[in-house]
């Protein structure tokens, strides 16, 4: 996936969006005039409205026809030109007959001159924003590196952002953990204008059957499906996770298509995770990498299988897969709906909070420092806003409902499918699915009952006396380390570590993996910490202090 990127506002230099674009290598094409600049791999300019686009556009023929229906002919039909063509017909309404996984901007300078961006009804790749009020400026990239190279200066950690991240494993509502930089939601068109802030448009989503589940009676042959649902797009092979994700879309899709990898060392489908003993001296070296390619941390060690499979993909010469790992996401997002569903109407929101957090509530709340701590009880951490909101969404709707909504709609735009771009687009591949989100929900009903996989036990079994990992972990989350933020109990963090030796349980050291993941990606970006101000203490009235008289003399 080659990302985008641009200012609008501002006399932004094209070697500055070139530098900025050019991490992971791959030829980007510059558009640029007064005041805006758009970059990109796949551009294109003409009659004053320039675009740029990342992913793919599924949906070819009925554009090309509305487009000449609106009376414009298209010279060629290369993406970018035909989003180009059809914001000239439709305006800002131009995602209207866009379909596929895709991320747009798109520079009007006809008249007033504005700034557009959208991404797909699924948010499939993520697009990243910041607003500057005071000097006016707007900019956006389709990965938080590349944006926050055009900025002047670092943005501060969001202060929220750790309790969020350990409570949902990501940041949502369109938050990141940088402070003033916001990803754009799923199915969002966003507009600036010169002398006004953004202003985003909510669309209705796009109309689609569903997928009947694996195994239902009078299904249309697997590979005639997948081939229409790819739309044209063909997969060159299925990321082969050891997973009822991958499980699902090799039904789907037949089993024809070969697998993507091995992964690295020779290992193949079923393979160990990638923190075996082998691999463990070399993690120092690829965590901050890996983080630096997210851009946020990532409490799930499993990614790192992940991103080793993407990269096996694109040793093998595959440019576009089937992206199992997020189809794993949609199966545990169905099992914590389900399994959430089958509890009493007291505890199900507590139990799918539980299940849904990289750390358990009762862990978080011992391991944040004090101050830390009174900020969050001032202003509401995240399990409090989640319980409200969900259980609003419950009273209105059903409990079904709500969390399927929250998480289709919220998390696995924030967590799995960002994910994917990400460690995919990080390797120069491309990673799709088959089917809209929606759909492989209602398909994987079968694959998400029961219980879910047993850990492998292995991250548990390098977080030993003498483990492997130890050592680093330690290093990690030293009292000097953690000093620097002060967000974390260095005490508490001590008791952690204490436990994790005494009884060893994967509950524990998947929490101490998370803080780990937190720390190097704090280090490896360097957002300015504001410590939490604690709310202030209420002074006492004159009334409630004790009356100072003196002593009479004993005569």
């Amino acid at each position: 996936m080659s990302r985008i990127l641009g200012q609008f506002g501002t006399d932004t230099a094209p070697y500055v969006l070139r530098e900025a674009a050019g991490r992971d290598g791959g030829a980007v094409r510059v558009l640029h005039g007064a005041g805006w600049a758009l970059a990109g791999a796949t551009a294109d300019a003409d009659g004053g409205v320039a675009a740029v686009l990342t992913g793919r556009l599924d949906v070819r023929l009925p554009l090309l026809s509305r487009i000449e229906a609106g009376g414009r002919g298209v010279a060629e039909r290369a993406p970018a030109a035909l989003v180009r063509a059809a914001f000239q017909t439709e305006g800002p309404g131009f995602t209207e007959p866009l379909r596929g996984g895709y991320a747009v901007a798109v520079a009007d300078t006809r008249g007033a001159q504005r700034l557009v961006l959208a991404t797909d009804d699924a948010g499939s790749i993520p697009l990243y924003h910041h607003w500057d009020r005071v000097r006016q400026v707007f900019s956006f990239a389709s990965d938080l590196p590349a944006l926050l190279a055009l900025l002047p200066s670092r943005p501060a950690l969001w202060q929220p952002g750790l309790d969020a991240y350990l409570t949902t494993g990501a940041a949502l509502d369109g938050h990141t953990l940088f402070d003033g930089v916001r990803m754009l939601p799923p199915g969002t068109t966003a507009v600036y204008e010169r002398g006004a802030g953004p202003r985003l448009i909510r669309r209705d989503p796009a109309e689609g059957a569903t997928v009947p589940a694996p195994g239902t009676p009078g299904r249309e042959p697997r590979p005639e499906r997948a081939r229409r649902s790819r739309g044209g797009t063909p997969a060159e092979a299925l990321l082969d996770l050891p997973g009822p994700g991958t499980a699902l879309l090799r039904e789907l899709t037949g089993p024809d298509l070969p697998s993507a990898g091995p992964a690295p060392d020779g290992a193949g489908p079923g393979a160990p995770p990638p923190l075996d003993r082998r691999r463990v001296r070399d993690l120092p070296a690829l965590l901050p990498e890996f983080v630096w390619r997210l851009g946020q941390p990532e409490a799930d060690p499993g990614a790192l299988l992940v991103s080793a499979l993407y990269a096996a993909a694109r040793r093998q010469g595959l440019g576009t897969v089937l992206a199992s790992d997020a189809a794993e996401e949609i199966v545990a997002g169905r099992r914590r709906v389900e399994a959430a569903l089958g509890e009493g109407p007291q505890d199900w929101l507590s139990r799918y909070a539980d299940w849904l957090a990289p750390v358990p509530a009762a862990h978080r709340a011992r391991l944040y420092a004090r101050d830390y701590r009174a900020f969050l009880d001032d202003r509401g951490d995240a399990a409090h806003g989640l319980a409200v909101r969900l259980g609003a969404e419950a009273e209105r709707r059903s409990r079904r409902a709500a969390l399927t909504a929250f998480e289709l709609d919220e998390l696995l735009p924030a967590r799995g499918l960002r994910r994917t771009a990400h460690l995919a687009g990080g390797h120069a591949v491309s990673g799709l699915l088959p089917w809209s989100a929606r759909r492989l929900w209602t398909a994987a009903a079968p694959y998400a009952a029961g219980p879910a996989p047993a850990a492998a036990g292995t991250l548990s079994g390098l977080l030993v006396p003498g483990g492997e990992l130890m050592d680093f972990v330690r290093e990690t989350l030293s009292p000097s380390r953690l000093r620097i933020s002060g967000l974390l109990s260095r005490r508490s963090v001590e008791k952690l570590f204490a436990a994790q030796l005494d009884r060893p349980s994967e509950r524990l050291a998947g929490t101490i993996w998370a803080l780990v993941v937190f720390e190097l990606w704090r280090e490896e970006f360097g957002p300015a910490v504001r410590r939490p101000v604690p709310p202030p203490v209420r002074a006492k009235s004159p009334a409630e202090l004790p009356a100072l008289t003196r002593r009479a003399p004993v005569l």
